[in-house]
């Protein structure tokens, strides 16, 4: 490897990075991140550069991810109990077991899970909440209602936990000189305006927002070429996802996103005709199959553009799940649609 030991790389996960969809995927027997930072791991590890990036989980986002899987726990068991006891089959019997103290039991899961994720090739850290140092920052940042203290109606919750997120990043960042930072989140809260105030805060370090896997790849491989520019080889572009990654790019994909009622698409007297773009592919997870059909989760950024009867235009970029089958006929069909932003959505005109 070359000298460039000297450079701290850090690769810093969001929590709408790592989240996974239990609506989609309900297993609550056990605790893991989604698809996604498996996929980052093989891209460091491909790369050969697992002994200069260090791959850092905030604190806030092993709480938030803790208290997400316990509140969607408990929405989904109350479902289904009140489905179940609406309905008896001779076949089948069901069993309570009463003594599981469900927050318990997931908290000791997230610790096998963190036990298991720290061994292997890469080192991988727990980013503690920011000091008390960084207090008078947090406050200032509330009152004056500075990034990421925004999005739709202000709301506080969210943007506290954002900044939190982002003092950590910032301390890490002046306790480490020298260092290259990707921060992998899909929060429309980090953008250009915490990225100057980094730039002005840590003048000896940098920092790269980036928002799907394709951005976290290409700088990775800049990494690499850093790190050792002899030994280089980029990450190889085989995905077994690919097949469906087309249909997803296809025009067959955007007319069922558009027509089937999903609650997506804006409706008016004033719209006079709607068409849809794929800005990104997030996340891609293959649920259920069998021999009809299989199931896929799939995380993307779609932006609308409406034609108005005035000859204006006005357009929506929005971050969705979608699920879609894939039938034995080798055809798609989008089965559900949603909006996962509706605290961060941006819209221009």
């Amino acid at each position: 490897m070359s000298s460039s030991n000297e450079i701290t790389y850090c690769l810093i996960f969001d929590t709408n990075a790592l989240f996974q969809a239990y609506e989609k995927k309900a297993d609550f027997t056990t605790f893991s991140f989604n698809s996604t930072f498996e996929n980052v791991i093989d891209m460091i590890n491909q790369l050969d550069i697992y002994n200069q990036v260090t791959v850092a989980i905030p604190s806030v986002v092993w709480n938030e991810m803790e208290k997400q899987i316990i509140e969607k726990h408990d929405e989904l068991l109350s479902t289904y109990k009140s489905t179940i006891s609406k309905k008896r089959f001779p076949e089948y019997s069901i069993q309570e077991n009463p003594d599981i103290n469900y927050p318990e039991y997931i908290k000791n899961k997230i610790v096998e899970y963190k036990k298991e994720i720290s061994v292997g090739l890469n080192k991988i850290i727990e980013l503690p909440i920011a000091s008390n140092n960084r207090f008078e920052s947090i406050i200032n940042r509330a009152f004056s209602k500075l990034p990421p203290f925004e999005g739709k109606d202000k709301k506080s919750d969210k943007g506290f936990k954002d900044a939190l997120l982002w003092e950590s990043i910032l301390e890490f960042s002046l306790t480490h000189r020298n260092s290259k930072i990707i921060y992998y989140s899909k929060d429309n809260a980090f953008g250009g305006f915490l990225l100057n105030e980094f730039a002005e805060n840590v003048s000896d370090s940098s920092l790269f927002i980036c928002k799907n896997e394709s951005e976290v790849k290409v700088q990775l491989e800049a990494w690499a070429k850093e790190i050792d520019k002899y030994s280089y080889q980029p990450i190889e572009e085989f995905d077994e996802n690919q097949e469906i990654i087309d249909w997803l790019n296809s025009g067959d994909f955007l007319v069922q996103i558009i027509d089937r009622n999903f609650g997506l698409v804006e409706k008016g007297r004033l719209i006079t005709s709607t068409t849809a773009h794929l800005i990104s592919i997030d996340n891609i997870e293959s649920l259920n199959s069998d021999e009809n059909a299989i199931e896929y989760y799939i995380e993307a950024v779609l932006q609308f553009i409406y034609e108005l009867k005035d000859g204006g235009k006005t357009q929506d970029t929005i971050n969705v799940g979608i699920n879609v089958k894939m039938l034995d006929d080798g055809t798609y069909s989008v089965e559900d649609a949603y909006r996962t932003d509706e605290d961060e959505t941006e819209s221009e005109s």
